[in-house]
């Protein structure tokens, strides 16, 4: 719940007053258009800085070829972020960076029904037929909205 608490107060689908929790204007428009829910649940999918975003990009790319284990999802992410990421001091990004990373694109995208529930830790992860939809919709966000905000 506190997720999706989360996801309504950054995209401003909710206001509060006093000590009541309402839907915005924003959010009163989500209740009608469809495409709208869907464009903000990809952005919500796609996290909010640039190295959650080329996570995203890269698991999605992944993910759409075919399913992965966790590890070899990692794997397959980790040279790309290290390649184009630092931490504020200058070290470079490690292993348990992308891990951390990709743990939020992977905790959003199940609780957004976008990946397929795992029956066990060594389970393949892979996109539902939802996710597959979404991973579209956030793939044409990344490619058609400029780099430094979306």
């Amino acid at each position: 719940m506190a997720d999706l608490h989360e996801l309504a107060r950054i995209h401003r689908l909710v206001t509060k007053r006093l000590r009541t929790l309402k839907l915005s204007a924003a959010g009163r428009a989500q209740l009608t258009d469809h495409q709208l829910r869907q464009h903000t649940a990809a952005l919500a999918w796609l996290g909010t800085t640039a190295a959650d975003r080329q996570v995203a990009e890269c698991a999605l790319g992944a993910l759409w070829a075919e399913p992965r284990l966790r590890e070899d999802l990692r794997d397959a992410i980790h040279p790309v972020l290290a390649a184009g990421f630092t931490h504020g001091d200058g070290t470079a990004m490690e292993v348990k960076d992308t891990e951390r990373l990709l743990w939020r694109f992977w905790h959003t995208g199940r609780k957004l029904g976008y990946l397929e529930p795992e029956r066990s830790i060594d389970a393949l992860i892979s996109l539902s037929t939802t996710g597959r939809s979404a991973a579209l919709a956030a793939l044409r966000l990344l490619a058609e909205g400029p780099r430094d905000h979306i």
